[in-house]
């Protein structure tokens, strides 16, 4: 046990300065309503840093698709806001799960790499679900994670 919670204790300092931001949201039953809409407010003090930012998705075997597709908007402090649309495949051709897990499996993927933030202040990002089922059955929770960029 005394092991275990020396790993742990590494583990968290090694990653302690790299993030930036890091939330996530859980859906009741991992069922995502269609209408339901999650925000994320990630405050950025310093723009001379460039970020990674991921989104990461927990699911289940429940989860009856190989990909998920996700509408995002990102809003910058002064109220420009930008629109994506993404496609994120969960699972290979032979449904293998991606990302890690044994019944709920966790996948981190990109959104942007090297991001240079113009402004300081919050970041909003807006993300929806957009398979059409209502509601989504097997998704547990999203995140994201905002990473200062170590390579510069």
């Amino acid at each position: 046990m005394r092991i275990c919670s020396v790993i742990l204790l590494l583990f968290l300092i090694a990653c302690s300065g790299k993030e930036a931001y890091s939330e996530f949201r859980s859906f009741p039953n991992s069922e995502w309503d269609l209408h339901e809409a999650v925000r994320f407010k990630a405050p950025i003090k310093n723009i001379s840093q460039a970020y990674d930012i991921f989104f990461e998705i927990r699911n289940t075997n429940d989860y009856s698709y190989r990909n998920l597709w996700l509408f995002v908007d990102y809003q910058m402090p002064k109220g420009q806001v930008r629109s994506d649309t993404i496609n994120v495949e969960l699972a290979d051709d032979y449904g293998k799960w991606y990302g890690t897990g044994i019944g709920l499996f966790s996948y981190t993927f990109p959104y942007e790499l090297n991001v240079q933030y113009p402004d300081t202040g919050t970041y909003t990002y807006t993300i929806r679900q957009g398979m059409r089922n209502n509601p989504l059955t097997g998704i547990s929770d999203i995140g994201l994670i905002v990473r200062k960029k170590t390579d510069q």
